[in-house]
Formats: C-alpha cells, structure tokens, sequence
C-alpha cells in the first residue's frame, strides 16, 4: 500500500520458505522480506484457502535466527527484553513512574493491574485514567511490582526459546501474588498472556481479562455513568491482536456520546510499527501509520486507539516531520475518563 512494490506480498514470503529451511543463501531483499511485515493478521484475514501465512513469516524467522541472520536491531531488542525488561531497555526503575498520590492501589487484591511497557514508558495517562475510573467504580487492584515485557516482540521474531523462558519466570512471579484476575491495558499483552502462553506450554491459573472488556461491564451495569456526553467526531484506530473484539471500544465510545466515522470502509490496517518493523524499516513503517492520520483527517476530528503501540507509534511518526502532521489522538480510556470524571 504504501511502497508500490509488487515482491512485498505474502505469496513472495511464502515462496522464500523452501530456501530457508534448505539453508540456501539468501539475497538481501529476499531476507528484508521477510522481517517486512508486522505479523499484523491482515494477510490470513482475506486468504481464500487459509494458509496461516502469519505463522509461516514466525517459523521463517526463527530458522532464519538460529542461522544468526535476523536483523541486528531485532536482536538487540530481543535482548533488551531479556535482561532489562523491555523492548526499549528503559530503566527498570521508572517503570511505576505513572502511580501518583491520587491514585487508590491497594497492597493484595484479587485483581491486579498490568500497565505493559509502552503504557508505563510512553503512555502514563492510560495507566492512570485507567486506576481512576477502577477506583470511581469502587474496585480494589493492585500493581504488579516485578512488571515485566509479556515477550509479544520475542514471539512475533520466532524467538520461540527466549519467549518461553521470558514467559516462564514472569508467569511463576504471577503465580506468586495469589490473584484471580489480571488486568491488561494493552492488546498485546492481553493476547499474548492469554492465548500464545498456552502454545508455549504455559497455562496461567488466573483470568487474563482486558481493560475495555471490564470498563463496558460497568457501564453496562451502571455502575460507571457518564457526567456529560462527548459530542466528539472520532475515527477508531483499531488494534491488531484483538480484531475479534471491534464492537468493544465502539459500544463504550457511543455510550458517552462519541460521533464514530470509520475508516478504510471498516477494513483493518495496521498502523505499521510492530514486530520489528519500525526499527527496521522506519520510513515504511511511518508511511503505514500515515495511511490513519491522513484518513481520519478527512473524516473525524480526534483519532481514538485502544493500542498505546498504536498512539506511540503514530504520535512518534507525526512528531519526527517536525509538525507536517498535526495529530490529535487519544486512548478510549482517556475519553471515558473524560465523560465519567469530568476530567
């Protein structure tokens, strides 16, 4: 969509697969192929005879890493979430930087509160809104003091050995907190805890549950009530490893009287950062998230993710053309939050 290039389709990466698992040399766009792509779900979503062309890309990256030929950016992240904690390699320190004085955590509850690593590094305010409105709603929670990156990054690379160990350690220390509910912000972590651990031969005792899910349950049940409708034109940026649950953010969104106009005709379009895509290949990966701003602009006046990659990502990319792209993005959490605190 946004190279013209004919040879980054899912049938050139799949016509590598033999290449590689023969051990044959590959050319270097060959191998730039294959880390060009986000692992987003777009391709399996339209494949007419349902090749599992996403797990294709992994298994091709893993042999490709045990050959020592993954990209020297996507090893050193890897690296980063092994031994410090986090894609970024951000200090483990600062990571509950986002708890103020006017938020209520209480020391042992049933539900605990995973923020992630880009909620607590780059995007405090989901965190923070996300405890407010917990705490209107009178609901105990806790934080999880030895946080830690859920891997999707690890997995989404093939690197199936390190995931396992990353996911093994941090699912013993959750064991630990003797929780019945874990509570996620972001999509990928709440995908990954609650469906790949499973693959890699972990099962959780608790309930992964997803922050969204839990904020309409209390609407549905009045137990949050709006203060003021929003009478906002918003344009959904939706996110990737929760496509099955769409409806959520739109049913909470309608609830405080937020106008949605969709975008790509309700096609699903990544916005062009993860698995390795934006450190490697920035100025592509930039133009994906593009495709978003350029199109809500023409439709909404606010764009609204539910991803803090997504609002990361997008927001980083707008801020690097020096204000050539003005942007006006939110988390719903943030609107919710809005309407229910007046805030």
């Amino acid at each position: 969509m946004v190279t013209g290039n004919e040879d980054y389709t899912p049938q050139a990466k799949i016509n590598v697969l033999s290449k590689i698992e023969a051990g044959e040399e590959l050319s270097q766009h060959e191998l730039d192929n294959i880390y060009l792509s986000t692992r987003c779900g777009a391709c399996d979503d339209i494949c007419p005879v349902n090749i599992p062309i996403t797990q294709i890309i992994q298994y091709e990256r893993e042999l490709l890493g045990k050959r020592d030929l993954e990209p020297t950016k996507t090893s050193h992240i890897s690296n980063n979430i092994m031994n410090k904690g986090s894609p970024g390699g951000m200090d483990r320190s600062a990571r509950f930087d986002w708890v103020t004085e006017d938020l209520e955590i209480a020391e042992n509850a049933d539900l605990a509160y995973m923020a992630g690593c880009w909620v607590s590094y780059s995007q405090p305010q989901i965190a923070q809104c996300t405890i407010k409105l917990l705490n209107h709603a009178g609901i105990d929670v806790q934080i999880l003091k030895d946080e830690t990156c859920c891997g999707l990054f690890l997995i989404d690379n093939g690197n199936i050995e390190k995931a396992t160990e990353n996911a093994s350690k941090y699912l013993e220390y959750l064991e630990t907190q003797n929780i019945k509910r874990l509570l996620t912000s972001c999509p990928g972590c709440y995908h990954v805890i609650k469906n790949e651990y499973k693959k890699l031969g972990l099962n959780p005792s608790f309930e992964v549950v997803y922050a969204l899910d839990l904020l309409k349950e209390l609407i549905d049940d009045n137990i949050i009530v709006p203060k003021r409708p929003l009478d906002y034109n918003v344009s959904v940026r939706d996110a990737c490893p929760i496509r099955d649950k769409k409806d959520v953010p739109r049913s909470i969104l309608r609830s405080i009287g937020v106008n949605i106009k969709e975008m790509f005709n309700g096609q699903q379009v990544c916005c062009g950062g993860p698995a390795g895509l934006k450190p490697n290949f920035p100025k592509i990966a930039g133009d994906i998230a593009l495709l978003s701003v350029n199109e809500y602009k023409k439709k909404a006046d606010t764009l609204v993710s539910y991803c803090p990659f997504c609002l990361h990502h997008i927001s980083d990319v707008c801020k690097s053309n020096e204000g050539e792209n003005e942007l006006e993005m939110k988390d719903v959490v943030e609107l919710v939050a809005e309407s229910v605190l007046d805030q």
